[in-house]
């Protein structure tokens, strides 16, 4: 599950969406109108207009085949998006909703398992149709298993403006797909980003395997990176369910990271932390879990299904680009009742009696806690710590305002520029 810190949201609660099993759409591309007449108040919409992610799914299929992923891996059919849904999905969002401001995360699949002349096409359009909006980023995602080269930095540069997400799953990718990928591949691939002036953001998955290294020894690796995030595992089948993460050992493990983090001077920010501190500053949530996917994210399939979260769009679309063009008002409807669903669960007893409550929400979702733990997904023990040193973390939260997409604003992207060009090389 992915974590996007978004600001002011209600104090929900997020579904969990646990699957035995699934497949992979086969749903064809249905005939889109280019239409653009019906225009609607965006300020009626269900969905945030101040700040929305957008998930366009540029590819089907991957060079690995992940325990954890919900995609179908190596598996999985080779197959491109059609660049008239990527432009209709964008206009009939611009049209319906309105944004001010947007990240899009251009995914796969393994993003760069596509051409880039069909990368390259689909920001030109990204940029056509969101030309009215006040401030959007395009952000590839990868695993970087393969190899990276001077023209492919310099596509990033001139495609991404220097920014790239890259997952790093400890003991889950590599080796897979009967193919000897190990992490020197991964961290090899890493410094030559950070050398080419590559901003990098890390995404790693909370999972058993984890827990069984030494924090210590792996984060001195990612400096040069610009955050440092973990993602929660999205638990689908026995697969996932196998490497689930029993929650006080999870604690345990998260408090070392972010005792790591308060205590050096370091390229990269947590975003989760980071969000937490702004919470304790200004007394309010600021969610960052899955019920934001809810409220602001849209994703489409490379078959022309729609989802609004990324994991849950895969195998659990709500919708199709037919409906999201023809019929928003019906497309909107399954948003809204989605949501509800997700205000309706009950919090956990954890989250009941926690002195946290009021920053954090309780939003977790039901199968990400264990009986027996005394501690929740996000760590009571760590969050304790960060409040008795919040002088310490709000020096963090100044450098999350550079390094975060979700936090920045003109200022901070001139500081980024700035931080950019003094960037210390990695280890």
């Amino acid at each position: 599950m992915m974590l996007i810190a978004m600001e002011g949201l209600p104090n929900s609660r997020a579904i969990g969406w646990p699957r035995d099993g699934f497949s992979v759409m086969n749903e064809q591309a249905p005939e889109i109108s280019l239409d653009r007449s019906h225009s609607r108040e965006s300020s009626h919409s269900h969905f945030s207009a101040e700040f929305i992610v957008v998930y366009l799914r540029v590819v089907q299929g991957c060079n690995l085949n992940c325990a954890h992923c919900f995609t179908l891996g190596n598996r999985d059919e080779y197959r491109l998006v059609d660049l008239d849904h990527v432009r209709q999905f964008l206009r009939a969002i611009v049209k319906n909703v309105g944004p001010k401001k947007a990240v899009v995360y251009i995914h796969g699949g393994e993003t760069f398992l596509a051409p880039r002349e069909h990368l390259a096409a689909v920001n030109k359009i990204v940029r056509e149709e969101f030309i009215s909006l006040n401030h959007y980023d395009i952000i590839p995602q990868t695993n970087l298993m393969y190899e990276v080269d001077d023209a492919y930095i310099d596509f990033i540069k001139q495609e991404y403006n220097s920014q790239i997400g890259i997952s790093w799953d400890y003991k889950i990718r590599f080796n897979t797909a009967g193919k000897n990928l190990d992490e020197a591949l991964f961290f090899t691939n890493f410094s030559k980003l950070v050398e080419g002036g590559i901003d990098a953001a890390i995404a790693i998955t909370v999972q058993k395997h984890l827990l069984k290294s030494d924090p210590l020894e792996w984060l001195p690796k990612f400096t040069g990176a610009k955050s440092i995030d973990f993602e929660f595992l999205t638990l689908f089948d026995n697969k996932t369910r196998n490497l689930k993460v029993n929650n006080d050992e999870w604690s345990e493990y998260l408090f070392n990271v972010v005792q790591y983090y308060a205590s050096h001077s370091l390229t990269w920010s947590m975003p989760q932390v980071d969000l937490f501190t702004k919470s304790f500053v200004e007394n309010r949530i600021f969610s960052c879990k899955g019920n934001c996917c809810l409220n602001r994210t849209f994703t489409l399939n490379c078959n022309g299904s729609v989802g609004l979260c990324p994991d849950q769009a895969y195998f659990a679309p709500i919708s199709n680009m037919k409906e999201v063009v023809e019929d928003w008002d019906q497309f909107e409807l399954k948003g809204r009742e989605t949501y509800l669903r997700q205000m309706v669960q009950p919090l956990h007893e954890l989250c009941s009696t926690c002195e946290f409550y009021d920053h954090c929400g309780g939003n977790c979702e039901p199968d990400l806690f264990d009986a027996g733990s005394k501690e929740c997904p996000l760590s009571r023990k760590t969050l304790k710590f960060q409040k008795e040193n919040l002088e310490l973390f709000m020096n963090k939260l100044q450098l999350a305002k550079t390094n975060l997409v979700e936090l920045r604003d003109v200022n901070s992207e001139e500081r980024r520029e700035e931080r950019r060009k003094e960037r210390p090389q990695c280890h």
